[in-house]
């Protein structure tokens, strides 16, 4: 006699229980990053990656809330991240085993000024503890499709990235 749906699943269930434990994947053994806005002074720990290595996309829309304009501090404004700039910003902390980013800016609305990439939400400017400013912008410098700036002024050391078409690398002293 035919088997219900439910006795179906149970049954594939126990023949991979029976074929032992999972491994976990690569992702799954990421660590969550501690993301802290350095305007709001907010911040999280959050996993970018789902276990099949895609971009969690609720993971993705609290970092949207995090990293918003907070420039005016009694009315924050929201915009989408581009998704591939976070992944470049996840990795460089996972390159460098950062599991804290502060970021110094994200998003910012559009308004007497175009803002550029931060306007569109493909740009984040941002320190990881303990690496220099100049050995992260030389990491992401490797990586196509990506703008890199280097802030060195003394006191707010940062790396901009973007997304974009053309790699495109700059100094601001």
């Amino acid at each position: 006699p035919p088997r219900s749906a439910s006795a179906q699943i149970v049954g594939r269930w126990q023949l991979a229980a029976e074929a032992g434990p999972r491994q976990p994947t690569r992702f799954e053994l990421l660590p969550a990053v501690r993301v802290l806005n350095q305007t709001t002074r907010e911040a999280r720990s959050l996993k970018l990656y789902d276990a099949e290595g895609r971009v969690d996309e609720s993971a993705a829309l609290e970092l949207d809330q995090l990293l918003c304009d907070a420039r005016d501090p009694k009315h924050h404004e929201v915009g989408r991240l581009d998704r591939r700039t976070l992944q470049l910003m996840y990795k460089a902390a996972y390159h460098f085993e950062s599991l804290e980013i502060e970021v110094v800016s994200a998003y910012r609305k559009p308004g007497r000024r175009r803002e550029g990439p931060h306007g569109t939400g493909s740009a984040i400017d941002f320190r990881l503890r303990d690496v220099k400013a100049q050995l992260l912008a030389s990491y992401l410098r490797d990586i196509p499709r990506t703008g890199v700036g280097i802030y060195t002024h003394p006191k707010t050391q940062f790396v901009h990235i973007d997304s974009r078409e053309h790699s495109f690398h700059w100094l601001d002293a």
